[in-house]
């Protein structure tokens, strides 16, 4: 009988979870399993408050449903990286453990750590087996004709249809109960961040009602999701990107429900197919992450961006971290961010666009900011989509790509419900001036508890261009 350590880390589920799985294929093996929380290491990567309370709850349910398999979750907290692994080998040793099991993770303070796990567990005798559980596709395979990782998304995306239509992806089930140990008991979980730090009505705790959300999203809101998923005022989207996160379903599971739903894999279906995009382009920011390791270090993709003079303008940042800019949709957004610990798409793709092209402030400011406070805070996502908006990253479209708030409002929330509904001290401005309510204001000579726009966005746009521009062309030289 060999005993298995199945150590989790953003997988935080029963179904589709490869390293429980493989540690559970033998009936006659002892399974157990460990998390170790890493608050300084946490604090260090700017990780929210919402998305560590978000983890501790779903540890506390994920032990529960693992004590139903008789599979005891051990916990501890060490203070990073480094001491949890003197932690992991300590514990090896003190359970007399044979066979570690994980999946990777990909970002680079996490790869180094699992290196180094591997090199001192594998010298002592251990065996070490990790899984590239968190991708759809091998890193290895969506590659171009020079075997280079893609730098352009829909490159990307026909390489992965075509991965598709020879390798059909299946998830792994739930492990089977397994036998009662004598010595099994119940190790609490318990922190100072172990609080309510976000709304569970919104975010409810638990793997299973991850996967109820998944499936009522493909009853009742996949047919309509293209055509409505712009628009923040309705419940159109999935909202299970803090699932995805930390890993409480599989975005394998995602895209087995996509196929199941359309009953083949069809290219067409796929190529039109909105939520595929959302679930690909996660997918994308991981291989991207896997080859480019300085993303981790918040490092552009194009040399030229350093030649940028990005201002460090205090009063305009916390202007649009507050959510008072003066442009509606824009502090609409912001104000959901900070309340929700979640944000819109497209609202993030308009405030990250707002912040680095319109008040020309460094895009890793942005990121840090959304990565504090986001309950969906991820690595990856986050830094390849303000790399995204401020044109520095992997796009097909250059830097003249800029957001205008007013025709974005106009457009994704004409009636103005998003708007009043964050922004309440507009609420008696009238539908058709809610974008631009100061031009109400001055015509009704009734003042409104709401500032004016803190700067001329046509002006700014042209400086924008200017800058970016410069910068290009001094680097070509």
């Amino acid at each position: 009988m060999q005993k298995n350590l199945v150590w989790f880390r953003n997988d935080l589920r029963l179904y589709d979870n490869t390293a429980l799985y493989q540690a559970c294929k033998s009936e006659k093996d002892k399974v157990i399993g460990l998390f170790i929380a890493t608050p300084k290491q946490w604090n260090n990567h700017y990780i929210s408050k919402k998305k560590i309370s978000f983890i501790y709850y779903h540890l506390v349910s994920l032990q529960k449903e693992l004590l139903k398999l008789n599979i005891i979750l051990h916990y501890h907290e060490s203070t990073d990286f480094l001491n949890s692994i003197e932690y992991l080998i300590f514990f090896c040793n003190q359970h007399k453990i044979n066979n570690l099991f994980y999946n990777y993770q990909y970002e680079i303070n996490e790869r180094n750590r699992d290196y180094l796990v591997k090199k001192k567990l594998s010298e002592k005798g251990f065996c070490v087996k990790g899984f590239h559980d968190n991708l759809l596709f091998p890193s290895e395979e969506i590659r171009n004709k020079k075997n280079e990782t893609y730098k352009i998304f829909t490159f990307f995306k026909k390489k992965a249809i075509q991965y598709l239509h020879t390798n059909t992806p299946t998830c792994f089930p739930i492990p089977a109960k397994r036998k009662p140990d004598r010595d099994i008991f119940l190790n609490s979980i318990s922190s100072n961040d172990l609080i309510l730090n976000f709304n569970k009505n919104i975010f409810p705790i638990g793997e299973k009602n991850a996967v109820k959300r998944l499936r009522n999203f493909f009853l009742h809101k996949i047919k309509n999701y293209s055509f409505e998923r712009d628009f923040p005022f309705l419940d159109s989207t999935s909202m299970l990107s803090p699932y995805l996160s930390a890993g409480i379903i599989s975005s394998r599971y995602c895209l087995i429900m996509i196929l199941k739903t359309n009953n083949n894999i069809s290219s067409n279906v796929l190529l039109t197919s909105s939520w595929f995009n959302q679930i690909l382009w996660r997918e994308f920011y991981y291989h991207l992450l896997i080859r480019f390791p300085k993303i981790s270090k918040s490092e552009s993709l194009v040399a030229w961006e350093k030649e940028i003079n990005w201002t460090n303008n205090t009063k305009y940042f916390n202007a649009w971290k507050e959510g008072n800019t003066g442009f509606p949709i824009i502090d609409a957004g912001m104000r959901q961010l900070n309340e929700l610990g979640w944000m819109h798409n497209r609202l993030r793709m308009i405030t990250s666009s707002f912040l680095v092209k319109n008040l020309l402030i460094n895009w890793r400011e942005g990121e840090k900011y959304f990565i504090s406070h986001l309950i969906d805070g991820d690595l990856a996502l986050n830094s390849g989509g303000w790399q995204w908006s401020a044109s520095v990253g992997c796009d097909s479209v250059p830097y003249i790509r800029i957001f205008n708030p007013l025709h974005q409002s106009k457009s994704f929330d004409r009636s103005g419900n998003f708007i009043k509904k964050f922004i309440p001290e507009l609420k008696n401005v009238p539908n058709y001036y809610i974008h631009q309510p100061h031009e109400w204001s001055s015509k009704q000579h009734f003042k409104i508890d709401y500032p004016v726009p803190i700067i001329n966005y046509n002006d700014s746009r042209k400086k924008s261009l200017s800058i970016f521009n410069q910068a290009r062309l001094k680097f070509k030289k």
